[in-house]
């Protein structure tokens, strides 16, 4: 890669990076709360649209997909709030699981150039738990 590519990638990891810190605190204080506010919700839906669309630049397909599976939840909590209840602490679980998978896979490109796990399985309970919510 030339200087251009080096500093898009670093911008990248850098952005991504802090959107996961900043994910992981609001989903820590959210679930001492045990639950999500409606700013947290909208907060949480902006990370990964954000981590969505980077990703997808980047053709990092496994972070863009998984990053849509959540946003997606969110998408439903924005929506109508009243739906958080039927989450419950699943939600909670499969946020700090997808944001795991994605620090992964971030620190793999920074390390490998790529992402290569498969997010399937967490999207396929994204999507389960979407359904219940809807």
């Amino acid at each position: 890669m030339g200087n251009g590519n080096d500093s898009i990638l670093e911008a990248y990891l850098f952005e991504t990076n802090s959107l996961l810190e900043q994910l992981d605190s609001l989903v820590l204080a959210a679930e001492e709360k045990d639950s999500f506010s409606e700013e947290d919700v909208n907060t949480i839906f902006r990370i990964m649209h954000t981590i969505k669309g980077s990703a997808a630049m980047m053709d990092l397909d496994g972070i863009s997909t998984l990053a849509h599976a959540v946003e997606d939840v969110f998408f439903i909590l924005r929506e109508d709030p009243s739906r958080l209840a039927l989450g419950g602490e699943a939600l909670f679980d499969v946020v700090f699981q997808a944001s795991d998978f994605l620090k992964s896979e971030v620190d793999s490109v920074q390390n490998t150039g790529d992402a290569t796990q498969d997010p399937s399985a967490m999207i396929q309970e994204l999507e389960r738990l979407s359904a219940l919510m809807q």
